[in-house]
């Protein structure tokens, strides 16, 4: 071993890549689901009302393959593209989606501020397979931080807000 013993350390010193948030700040588990199933409420709704007024405006189009096409494309860019643009927007400012505000908790980066635009649309991306929470539940359970796979490779945490 080199000539610093790994046990000089001590359990006080903070990992290089979790930066100031101790392990006990990211136990919000249950609220998290809390706020996930709220953003999912409110994302769905707002799917339905985009969904509804494209069938209005693509029912104006005559009947065949380009206006099934089209509404293919609201359709599954919705579900993706419209949910990373959802969460993002909603967390850059604050941190908080309105599901996180309702529950009292907040995203945050390394060092306790509001994530970049850039970790939050890495830590939404997973989301699109970890949305009904059994893989994002097994992330969190094996991470001391209590970190989904999308917080991880973005570096952000959840805690209190």
């Amino acid at each position: 071993m080199s000539s610093i013993d790994a046990g000089m350390l001590g359990p006080e010193t903070p990992s290089a890549s979790h930066g100031t948030v101790p392990p006990e700040a990211t136990r919000v588990s249950g609220w998290r689901f809390v706020a996930h199933f709220t953003d999912g409420v409110l994302f769905a709704v707002m799917f339905v009302i985009v969904v509804l007024l494209a069938g209005v405006v693509l029912g104006a189009l005559p009947e065949g393959v380009v206006a099934d096409v089209l509404m293919g494309v609201v359709i599954f860019g919705g579900l993706t593209a419209g949910q990373v643009a959802y969460y993002v927007l909603t967390q850059r400012r604050t941190g908080q989606s309105p599901g996180k505000r309702l529950a009292g908790i907040r995203v945050v980066d390394a060092s306790g501020g509001v994530p970049t635009t850039a970790q939050l649309v890495k830590r939404t991306i997973p989301l699109l397979i970890e949305y009904f929470y059994v893989l994002a539940l097994i992330g969190m359970l094996a991470s001391p931080h209590r970190q989904r796979f999308g917080d991880r490779w973005a570096d952000t945490y959840v805690v209190e807000a």
